[in-house]
């Protein structure tokens, strides 16, 4: 038996870098229980890039000292320290979304303020894409 010539189809130095975003669908649902898909733009990251990057976060999220004057709890403060971070975070993984508003982090802060949640499943699908392979819904 003949020994079967094989021609790479692709190689690794083909693939980097050629997709730099991508489609990311999420579906969120709204207080009142209506769903709607938001799809972002999502960076095409390496998952050792995306890890440090999640690495770095959270160094800076557990460094930070409250100030004398904050000394007295708050859950007001507790939940909007908490969405800014998960904000930040989302937007060191997308780039864009296919709603009308103005795509930043404060943006991602409404979306979540009124979708609870939200930025989670973002979070969620992005790891998935990166670290699974797993796109679509």
């Amino acid at each position: 038996m003949a020994k079967q010539k094989t021609v790479p189809v692709t190689s690794l130095k083909m693939m980097a870098g050629k997709s730099p975003t991508f489609p990311l669908t999420v579906t969120v649902k709204n207080l009142d229980g209506d769903e709607f898909d938001v799809v972002f733009t999502a960076k095409a990251q390496k998952k050792s890039e995306w890890a440090a990057i999640r690495d770095a976060h959270r160094k800076t999220a557990d460094g930070v000292e409250q100030p004398a004057e904050k000394a007295e709890f708050s859950f007001e403060d507790l939940v909007k320290d908490g969405m800014r971070q998960a904000a930040e975070i989302v937007a060191g993984a997308v780039t864009g979304w296919n709603l009308e508003d103005e795509f930043s982090v404060d943006s991602l802060i409404v979306l979540e303020d009124q979708c609870g949640g939200s930025l989670a499943k973002v979070l969620g699908k992005y790891d998935a894409a990166l670290f699974t392979g797993q796109l679509g819904n």
